[in-house]
């Protein structure tokens, strides 16, 4: 079984200069892929400034994308203020039987978490984990060792795994972490040999987005360059994936 996956960090709905809103423009690209899954970051809940400042705003950014293209979300709203919330979610076409969202924050001016879901693809079950890690590697490293505690508990005896999202590795330090403990693989890494560079959108040369998987046979895994500069900050990281 073949399995289309997409990460992406959406910045809020706006450009990479913050100067348009582009979900409009995401979901028609994002329909025109139509990845199975779908991890995303940055996705706002609600924002009652912006609800007022622009005529076109759309809060619930996580449902005004699935529908209509996905059968199940799930949005984490782990970061959370006076008049806005934000946070991760995962969209799947196939039912998502379980789910949680685990705080990993390590400082009141970064609220992260992970988001677990598991998805159900008939015949077998895949976990699907969604992340949006911190700016300094001291704080990362105290996240990569939590990560590696819950996907130890929740998915201790789990052949298929995707563990996905925007991890901030700049310094290339996040792989020997997960790969150590749950034997996660970087699936752009392991066709090409290199990290995928998605940040800036404009002119990508920092590798900050992953997609690490367990049991599954990478099949394709790309940048998303063509149609996609100007939707955010960030560039999507897609794989085709097929199930060991």
């Amino acid at each position: 079984m073949s399995l289309k996956i997409l990460t992406f960090n959406i910045h809020k709905g706006f450009n990479w200069n913050n100067t348009q809103l582009t979900l409009h423009r995401l979901k028609e690209n994002l329909s025109q892929i139509n990845p199975d899954i779908v991890f995303l970051q940055e996705v706002v809940g609600e924002n009652t400034k912006h609800a007022t400042k622009f005529e076109d705003w759309i809060d619930d950014q996580f449902q005004f994308l699935a529908q209509d293209l996905w059968k199940d979300f799930v949005y984490s709203k782990h970061a959370i203020y006076d008049h806005r919330h934000h946070g991760n979610a995962i969209l799947s076409k196939y039912a998502i039987t379980q789910s949680k969202v685990i705080d990993i924050s390590q400082n009141r001016f970064e609220q992260r978490s992970i988001l677990f879901c598991e998805v159900d693809l008939g015949h077998k079950k895949i976990h699907t984990y969604c992340v949006h890690l911190n700016l300094l590697h001291k704080d990362r490293v105290e996240q990569y060792q939590k990560i590696n505690a819950v996907i130890g508990k929740i998915s201790p005896n789990q052949e298929h795994i995707i563990l996905a999202g925007d991890f901030n590795d700049w310094n290339l330090k996040a792989s020997p972490h997960l790969f150590a403990k749950n034997e996660l693989h970087d699936a752009y890494k392991s066709l090409h040999k290199d990290y995928p560079k998605t940040f800036p959108s404009f002119f990508p040369f920092i590798k900050l987005d992953r997609i690490y998987t367990h049991r599954l046979k990478i099949e394709k895994a790309e940048v998303l360059k063509k149609d996609w500069v100007n939707i955010s900050d960030h560039l999507p990281l897609y794989i085709e994936v097929d199930l060991l």
